[in-house]
């Protein structure tokens, strides 16, 4: 039998009350010989062994009740090898089913999410009658369909049938000690957690916390740990699709850049990578000659976007046995017209003497009768005039050796930045560093950088510097880590200004909401002004450009001119396409949002007429409508949508009240969950210490394992029962024995 000891004892202690009361109530007499004792003391002896016999039986009946009470406390159980005779204890249980991305991975027949449900029926199947379970789903967080354990079986099994594949990555953690601490402390002889996962090494990051765990619960918690894994050798993913282009016009052909993995134990051969167009035909297509195992390769494809607005683009490699990874998609929003207003702070005496001369026709690289077709449009006003413009009829304004700004002016580019306008600055000889530092930098924190000391000497060509020639990290510059898309350190660099990075501003929960949640902050707020990001360097390893993403905008900071008065970069073949693509991503910071990672939260910004509409969104794997019970709400000053379900990866569609506004946006999966490595036999090991690892195989029965292992039958009411005879008892019989005889 089992017991719980420290009650027991207590209850063993108790028993000897009744025995000490009854010693200490015997009565001492002093014996007193009288001439008429003699005709009674025969009946005295005649009475007194009865009497005698009758408080030993209220004694042991009392003893015996207060043992029962005790044993019927500790909940004794009969072992497994005699609980066939009466049944088996009641189970309480929490069921941990795995649904993250790798979960997905096929034989060819079924998935392993298909057969880790039917496993985790058995679980709920192999429990006695009178058993309660709860369900929870686990990825990288806990869903909990039954939160706490319920008596109700068959809704157990109903959520575990209906329980959805998600595209989340995994980490196993956050439900083990979710289901530790919902066991604990309750009142069950038998606990017990069942989870059912595949065994992928990424999802037991935290291995050592889970141990921890376990071993603290290991003597009131039974584990049964399910690895359902058919040791997969091949698969192949895309694990990135972006565009490559900076700016996304209409009807232009747009570079896209994809990378592909191979996530097996093989060299994989002529691998088909193909891109298409809002799930039309192929625009184009790659064919990689050779992946080795555990590499990734990047190709460059192309495809036109038809008309303005939201397009999904979709790159495609062969299906495998994990095809929810076989495939990525991006949403790119087209562009039809593009507004830029340069600003000219040296216009010069003729228009080669211009700031802005080569600004002005690397961003319209086209013959001047042309020009009116080509989709950027610029606007040239000098630093005075810029005072009197209308900001908002552009998409970004680019300062070329402005020397100052007036305070309207710098109120001015705030509210253009707050709105998705983007910001590009060039110093020059007539640049006050002072202003730029102080009200720029320090008080406002538009720039990503102070201006130091001028470095170099415009006046000679013997002496420069060079930006670096590899290790291009930032989106803006990383197209030129392709040999083939030329140097980007060829340009000569003869003076330029220090640029000194700005502190990062402090993380606040309100920041965590995205782009969009920060709009409507006051000047100079933390949360509007994004981390600064070095976009490149020169040799020597000091920043040459920054940026940094302020309110719905993007700020970029150049620490040498536009023109070439300081270096010779306008006159490189890598300047046109550095230009478009820094001005694409000035423009394109609003549009951040639309590509996100599977499990965060989409937040996109739209007109106050929509405030209080209706969204219905389309997700990815559910063709069916679903309608978010929330309308577009105002996030952080401005109306919004959100859309917090983004469970799945692909494509999401969304239409926003009548007339509908049609929005796309697209969720990637974390490519981590396309690893084929597997738990180490030493992990194995550990986990073995602390839980009972059942490999799965065709022939798998959950049930028979876990009935040889689990304790029979608990006797304990029966025993409460007993007790309570032996009260009745006692109590009839003590009227009984005091009665007059």
């Amino acid at each position: 039998m089992s017991f719980l000891n420290p009650i027991l004892l207590a209850g063993l202690a108790a028993v000897s009350i009744p025995v000490i009361i009854h010693l200490l109530n015997r009565r001492r007499v002093r014996k007193v010989v009288w001439a008429a004792m003699r005709f009674v003391q025969a009946s005295i002896e005649k009475t007194r062994k009865r009497s005698r016999l009758e408080d030993r039986i209220l004694l042991l009946l009392r003893c015996l009740l207060l043992a029962l009470l005790a044993l019927a406390l500790a909940r004794p159980a009969l072992l497994s090898n005699a609980g066939g005779l009466l049944g088996q204890s009641k189970v309480t249980a929490v069921i941990i089913l795995d649904h993250s991305r790798s979960m997905g991975m096929s034989d060819g027949t079924s998935t392993r999410f298909e057969k880790a449900r039917r496993v985790a029926e058995q679980a709920v199947d192999a429990m006695p009658a009178g058993s309660a379970s709860a369900v929870f789903l686990a990825s990288d967080i806990v869903q909990l369909p039954i939160p706490e354990p319920t008596l109700d079986l068959n809704l157990a099994r109903k959520a575990l049938r209906e329980a959805p594949l998600t595209d989340r990555s995994s980490d196993l953690f956050p439900a083990v000690q979710k289901a530790v601490d919902t066991l604990q402390g309750r009142l069950a002889l038998r606990r017990e957690i069942y989870l059912i996962t595949d065994g992928q090494a990424v999802g037991w990051r935290q291995l050592a916390e889970i141990h921890r765990t376990l071993e603290r619960a290991k003597s009131e918690i039974k584990v049964h740990l399910v690895l359902i894994n058919e040791h997969e050798e091949r698969n192949l993913s895309v694990s990135e699709l972006r565009l490559a282009s900076g700016l996304s016009p209409v009807g232009q052909p747009l570079r896209f850049q994809a990378r592909v993995v191979n996530h097996g134990r093989n060299e994989a051969r002529a691998v088909r990578v193909s891109l298409a167009v809002d799930g039309e035909t192929a625009s184009d297509e790659f064919n990689i000659e050779a992946i080795p195992a555990g590499s990734s390769r990047s190709v460059t494809l192309f495809a036109k976007l038809p008309t303005e607005g939201f397009h999904s683009v979709q790159a495609r490699v062969p299906e495998d046995r994990l095809p929810a990874d076989d495939q990525r998609t991006a949403v790119v929003r087209a562009i039809k017209e593009l507004k830029v207003l340069l600003v000219d702070g040296e216009p010069g005496t003729e228009p080669r003497e211009s700031e802005v001369f080569f600004l002005r026709n690397a961003l319209v690289p086209v013959p001047a009768d042309q020009a009116a077709g080509y989709f950027i449009k610029t606007v040239t006003l000098t630093a005075p005039e810029l005072a009197q413009a209308r900001l908002d009829d552009y998409d970004a304004v680019i300062l070329a050796n402005v020397p100052d700004l007036g305070d309207g002016t710098v109120r001015g580019l705030e509210s253009f930045l707050r709105r998705g306008g983007g910001l590009m600055i060039f110093p020059g000889r007539r640049v006050d560093a002072r202003f730029y530092n102080e009200q720029l930098a320090r008080q406002r924190k538009l720039l990503p950088a102070e201006y130091g000391e001028r470095r170099g000497q415009a006046d000679q060509e013997a002496n420069f510097a060079s930006w670096q020639d590899k290790n291009y990290e930032h989106p803006l510059v990383s197209l030129w880590n392709d040999p083939a898309a030329g140097r980007l350190d060829s340009a000569r660099f003869f003076q330029w200004l220090e640029l000194k990075p700005m502190p990062a501003p402090p993380v606040t929960a309100g920041a965590a909401l995205g782009a969009s949640a920060t709009a409507g902050k006051t000047a100079g707020e933390g949360p509007e002004a994004g981390p600064p990001q070095v976009v490149v360097r020169y040799q020597d390893g000091t920043p040459a450009v920054m940026e940094r993403a302020w309110g719905l905008g993007r700020v970029v900071q150049f620490s040498s001119t536009a023109d070439t008065a300081w270096n010779d970069l306008p006159v490189r073949l890598s300047f046109v396409p550095l230009l478009h693509r820094a001005v694409g991503s000035v423009v394109a910071r609003q549009d951040e949002g639309l590509n996100i990672r599977v499990g965060e939260r989409f937040l996109r910004r739209v007109s106050a007429d929509y405030l209080e509409k209706d969204v219905t969104f389309f997700t990815p794997r559910r063709p069916e409508v679903v309608r978010e019970v929330r309308r577009v709400e105002m996030a952080g000053g401005w109306p919004a949508v959100q859309f917090d379900s983004t469970h799945q990866a692909g494509l999401y569609d969304a239409a926003v009240g009548e007339p509908a506004l049609k929005l796309k946006f697209a969720a990637g999966a974390d490519s981590s969950e396309s690893s084929l490595d597997e738990l180490s036999p030493a992990q194995l090991a550990t986990l073995r210490d602390v839980a009972d690892v059942l490999p799965w195989d065709s022939s798998f029965s959950l049930k028979g394992l876990v009935e040889k292992a689990r304790t029979g039958v608990e006797f304990w009411l029966p025993i409460l029962m007993l007790c309570l005879l032996l009260a009745v008892a006692e109590t009839f019989l003590a009227q009984w024995f005091s009665r007059s005889k």
